[in-house]
């Protein structure tokens, strides 16, 4: 059995690695995933926990982008196609891809209970993986579309913006909107 250190061995080891960590600039901020073939990166403090689907319970008269909504946590949760909500080019299926999708559940100091699928993680990313920026415009739920040391475009999703979109707040079919009070 080795030695334990003393308490002031663990505050000062402790304190030290605080100091390091302060010079350090953070390594990653992203998460890397994809869905439907588009890559994207999901800020870590903007997402919560990465969840196996469970039972989805579909739901009438909402856009297509709506996969419907679950019970995680105790809670029910709206599932979304990113891909298809912020009108972006699904791209063929990778090679070796499989069936598997997850559900990246949104912070919930975001204020809405959803979930983004996603069919590959691909681990955490930060600033020094992207080498370009792109330009071009980008609907309201992006923050900016780069290209990665790896050759392929990445998306980075802005979900706090995304959250605040009319579009997301309103998934209904315009069919079962119903009109607001006539402008006087």
């Amino acid at each position: 059995m080795g030695e334990r250190p003393s308490l002031q061995q663990f505050q000062a080891e402790l304190a030290r690695k605080l100091a390091d960590s302060v010079q350090r600039p953070l390594a990653a901020g992203w998460l890397g995933v994809t869905w439907r073939g588009v890559r994207a990166l999901v800020p870590l403090t903007q997402a919560a926990e990465i969840f196996n689907p469970v039972a989805l319970q579909r739901l009438p008269h909402t856009q297509p982008w709506v996969q419907g909504v679950a019970s995680l946590r105790g809670g029910l949760t709206v599932v979304v196609d990113w891909v298809r909500l912020l009108g972006l080019q699904a791209q063929a299926p990778e090679r070796g891809s499989d069936d598997t999708v997850y559900w990246v559940h949104l912070n919930p100091a975001l204020g809405v209970e959803a979930a983004l699928c996603v069919d590959h993680l691909l681990g955490l990313r930060g600033p020094d993986d992207m080498v370009a920026v792109l330009p071009g415009p980008l609907p309201q739920g992006l923050k900016r579309r780069c290209q990665g040391r790896d050759g392929h475009v990445w998306v980075e999703l802005d979900l706090l913006g995304l959250c605040a979109s009319p579009t997301f707040l309103d998934p209904r079919l315009p069919a079962f909107v119903r009109p607001g009070p006539a402008a006087a």
